[in-house]
């Protein structure tokens, strides 16, 4: 046994899918301290207003603790599929694998994971974010994609939201998410 469990730290590391989203979960903490806080002030309201007062202030809190995780996350729209697939762009090699997309406000994430996961000598355990938001450019981070030599299914969704494709989703999406997030906040 090594210091690292056998990982060398000065290496990267392969990426894993995240098992919760960090923002996502700060936005419920704190709506969560913020309720804590208001109970902790409730009894120093007199007569029968503390009631009107906490269904007031807890649901004011829920529905913006609401708005603001839809705002964060990352599941506008979702698909995921379990398919028989090839694995890289001219090769007869196929594998099973459970394919994901989704599609937030912000970007697009590709998760692509092997059923089982080590299949052709290889860990197929992939997952992708592209980001389109202003500033961003999704254009770029697909030619990066491309050059890291990632599998073809998680490269075949990814094209599909580039501006140059024919499907034209990539304008939808991004104009869509924009106003969306504009009007969220």
């Amino acid at each position: 046994m090594t210091l690292w469990n056998g990982v060398l730290p000065f290496y990267p590391q392969p990426r894993h899918a995240a098992g919760v989203s960090v923002p996502l979960l700060i936005v419920i903490l704190v709506f969560l301290a913020l309720a804590a806080s208001f109970l902790l002030i409730l009894p120093g309201i007199r007569g029968h207003s503390r009631w009107f007062w906490l269904v007031r202030v807890l649901l004011s809190l829920f529905i913006g603790a609401e708005i603001v995780a839809v705002h964060f996350s990352a599941e506008w729209s979702v698909g995921r599929v379990s398919t028989n697939t090839s694995y890289k762009a001219f090769s007869a090699a196929r594998v099973r694998a459970h394919v994901g997309l989704h599609v937030g406000l912000e970007g697009v994430n590709v998760t692509l994971t092997g059923n089982p996961v080590q299949q052709l000598n290889e860990t197929i355990d992939y997952n992708e974010q592209f980001i389109w938001r202003f500033g961003e450019n999704y254009a770029g981070a697909y030619t990066e994609a491309l050059q890291k030599g990632l599998p073809d299914p998680v490269l075949y969704l990814a094209e599909k939201f580039t501006p140059s494709s024919p499907c034209g989703v990539y304008r939808q999406y991004r104009i869509a998410g924009h106003y969306a997030s504009a009007t969220l906040w």
